[in-house]
């Protein structure tokens, strides 16, 4: 993934929980490192306290947030507007 790098087409976010057992820390900072030097636009989201699967933790709910953000913006989705109200 480091040598793709300076060819990735889109922007990135890159998430990762620092109680993350299975991947270390240094790989997603290296990734960040090269896409930085790429000059490839990403976000880097670190979570401390957070292991692999954050789905059921008390941050849950924002970090789904952070994505639908994350896409929106890069996707040029506009966020929905309040819910029409019609009377019958």
């Amino acid at each position: 993934m480091l040598r793709d790098a300076p060819r990735l087409p889109r922007p990135l976010l890159l998430i990762h929980g620092l109680a993350d057992t299975d991947v270390p820390p240094v790989n997603t900072l290296r990734l960040s490192a090269a896409l930085t030097a790429a000059g490839r636009p990403h976000e880097l989201l670190i979570l401390p306290g957070i292991g692999h699967q954050p789905i059921g933790s008390t941050v849950t709910r924002q970090l789904l947030e952070r994505q639908v953000d994350f896409l929106r913006r890069h996707l040029g989705v506009e966020p929905p507007g309040p819910p029409s109200r019609t009377c019958a």
